[in-house]
């Protein structure tokens, strides 16, 4: 479409210089010729549109070519849609929602996104509720068009290190060789954190009885006065890909080492109003882990419309836990978690096209958590944990050029057995998604979902494990599932190559919902902690989402405000309004790129804690050089921030309340180093689609 329009210009063109020409022939003697010089002319490609099935942008090579990987990429363009996490990364839409990242129509991980040459992306689009089944029915997706070669390789290293927070070190490699229609990947990590910065600082209130039965109040302070932790990483994985028009068969084996030896924490314990000090209190935590990991995708096209989607997936960990806390003046709570756990998925789909309009869909999904655990210590239990899940969906998908309309229902069958007290549930699903396009600059999307929010193990524990000398923990077996909805509005308005905006609004809430409560145990003497089904949590918020370009698009600018609400209800009954502003600037100068970056602190309420979270602020100064091999950049982030504070956590309860402190690297001012180099080979390479660290299954230590 863009070739044509721009041959369309160049044609245009050409026939107003030709008549220029003549008009001008005819007017002189035959014998004179007069100049005329004409105004330049520059015809632009459009870089940004969209359509009822889609977004579409078009990396500049400016940001191609000083984005380290595909998030960087992301970061780079700035897309109006999404928003990405300073600190992991993570990639949503603007109210949060999660966003699939797909490279060439294939899942990528957030590690093999790592991997990919920005250099060779040719465009990026931004996808709701596609009726590709290759997407395999995610709501949100950001699929990365890569160019694609007939054979070669690739390898590509990245190194990046932080300095002025301890020990921060990853380094990966990443090789890819390609031969017709198959394709191999080998990803091999090492990661590796060394600090004396992190824990936390507590000071709790407890409501109690003493032995006369008489309630009282003591306040309990743990404060951090040193710490250690050291974490070391070694991923490998390796996949094969076989990719032609109608058929994509993908499988992947992977196995990680995770082994955190030193995880202690130490300071002062204080009991307030009590009069006796001279307390300490020394806290250990170290584990180590090994997962493996396979996943499967297999897509078939086949004739009369019909497609066919099936994905295999298996994960396995086995785990170690130890946890060791002694104060001055209380016995020792020693306790150690030995635990394997399985994690199975099926997914199956099939689909049917009806012309160029009309689409169904017919899907079934199956798995099973298996959770196997002995705790042996203080506490001693042995706990079977198995969790399976069926679910059945159909779903038509309406589209024009102008409108498309998603829609899908289904049911689920969840069944929980734990230490064989069983439990069964059975839910509808539906999803709802309406987008009109009036033009190729300007799109409204409405979105609505109900559905139920299934627990983890680990909420419905039997257990009781005891957490400090006022404190025990323990899940509820008989936590019922809550039901869930969501309502989202967006509009988004793309005037020029310049210029983009979008606001956004969004609805959430879940009824009846798990929350955490404390109440007496042990005759008052201590507390326990566990869930119960109570009140609503409602959210909601607005904002917008604004990118432009100057200077030729040297300097481009962002900004995100956005203003929450939060209403709790039940025994948490409580409202919280918080504000939140995104801003970035980047200017881009030859082969050198400088950006300044602002996130507001994070506030929430949370949804199943009578809790406020506050996250502090991360600002930051980049500045980099690359070419077509090397990218460098230096990194100086929250260099007005004083102190380890990361985040605190406020909760409000009428049996406990307490502010907990966050000590940690992530807020700290920090110097980050990153370089990446890239050797090709082949006459012909094919790179993207970097294969990444997988991770095992989840666990369900109670902690």
């Amino acid at each position: 479409m863009e070739n044509i329009i721009i041959i369309k210009k160049i044609m245009m063109l050409f026939f107003l210089s030709m008549s220029i020409f003549f008009s001008s022939y005819a007017q002189e003697q035959p014998d004179t010729l007069k100049a005329q010089e004409l105004n330049e002319v520059v015809v632009q490609a459009q870089m940004q549109r969209t359509s009822s099935v889609k977004s579409t942008y078009t990396p500049s090579g400016k940001q191609k070519n000083v984005a380290q990987n595909a998030v960087d990429l992301l970061r780079q363009m700035a897309i109006p849609q999404i928003r990405i996490n300073p600190i992991d990364e993570t990639v949503t839409d603007n109210t949060g929602g999660s966003v699939a990242i797909y490279i060439n129509f294939l899942e990528a991980t957030k590690e093999e996104m790592e991997g990919l040459r920005t250099a060779d992306v040719r465009r990026v689009e931004y996808l709701e509720f596609p009726t590709d089944p290759r997407f395999r029915g995610a709501e949100r997706v950001i699929n990365i068009i890569v160019q694609e070669y007939a054979y070669g390789g690739y390898t590509k290293i990245t190194a990046n290190e932080n300095f002025l927070v301890g020990l921060s070190s990853r380094v990966n490699i990443f090789s890819k060789f390609t031969y017709k229609k198959m394709t191999y990947d080998l990803y091999v990590g090492a990661n590796n954190w060394n600090n004396h910065h992190i824990g936390n600082t507590t000071e709790d209130i407890y409501r109690l009885t003493d032995n006369d039965g008489k309630e009282y109040s003591v306040t309990r302070r743990e404060t951090l006065e040193s710490s250690y932790y050291k974490q070391n990483q070694y991923p490998i994985t390796f996949r094969a890909t076989y990719n032609s028009n109608k058929i994509q068969i993908r499988n992947l084996l992977a196995f990680t080492n995770l082994d955190i030896p030193t995880n202690k924490y130490s300071g002062k314990l204080e009991y307030l109003p009590n009069s006796a000090q001279g307390y300490s209190f020394d806290r250990k935590n170290p584990n180590r882990s090994n997962s493996v990991a396979y996943s499967g995708a297999y897509f078939f096209a086949l004739s009369k419309g019909f497609s066919v989607d099936f994905s295999p997936s298996f994960n396995y960990s086995h785990s170690n836990d130890y946890t060791d806390y002694s104060a001055s003046n209380q016995p020792t709570i020693y306790r150690h978690a030995k635990e394997n756990a399985y994690y199975y998925r099926l997914n199956l789909y099939i689909r049917k096209s009806f012309g160029q309009k009309h689409s169904v869909m017919l899907g079934t999904n199956r798995g099973e958590i298996i959770n196997h655990i002995n705790y042996t210590g203080n506490d001693e239990y042995r706990d079977k944990f198995l969790n399976d899940f069926t679910a059945v969906m159909v779903g038509y998908d309406f589209h024009t050029q102008k409108i498309a309309v998603n829609f899908d229902a289904g049911w689920a069958w969840e069944n929980n057995n734990i230490n064989r007290q069983k439990n069964s549930f059975s839910y509808p699903i539906t999803h709802l998604n309406v987008r009109y396009v009036p033009n190729q600059r300007n799109i409204f999307s409405i979105y609505f979902q109900y559905v139920t929010n299934s627990l983890g193990v680990s909420q419905k524990s039997s257990d009781i494990l005891r957490e400090n000398e006022f404190m025990y923990i323990t899940g509820n077996p008989l936590l019922k599932n809550s039901n869930q909805t969501i309502g989202n509005v967006s509009y988004t308005w793309m005037p020029s190559n310049a210029f983009s905006i979008s606001a956004y609004g969004r609805y959430f809430g879940i009824y009846d919902r798990q929350l955490l409560v404390y109440t007496p145990y042990m005759d008052g003497k201590a507390l326990l902690r566990s869930y119960i089904n109570n009140g609503d949590y409602l959210n909601g918020e607005f904002g917008i989402a604004l990118n432009w370009k100057l200077l030729d698009g040297k300097l481009q600018l962002y900004a995100n405000p956005c203003q929450s609400f939060y209403k709790s209800t039940g025994i948490f009954n409580e409202k919280y309004n918080p504000f939140r502003m995104t801003v970035q600037a980047s200017y881009y100068l030859g082969s050198f790129y400088f950006q300044a970056y602002y996130d507001s602190p994070q506030k929430s309420m949370d949804s199943a804690s009578p809790q406020i979270k506050e996250i502090r602020n991360f600002h930051s100064m980049t500045v980099g050089w690359a070419n077509d091999n090397w990218n460098l950049r230096v990194m100086a982030a929250n260099f007005f921030n004083k102190g380890w504070e990361g985040a605190t956590n406020t909760t409000v309860s009428p049996y406990y309340s307490g502010l907990q402190t966050v000590i940690g690297t992530s807020s700290h001012t920090r110097i980050n180093f990153t370089a990446t180099y890239t050797i090709g080979y082949g006459k012909k390479v094919q790179r993207g689609n970097e294969v990444g660290e997988q991770s095992g299954a989840a666990s369900a230590i109670l902690k």
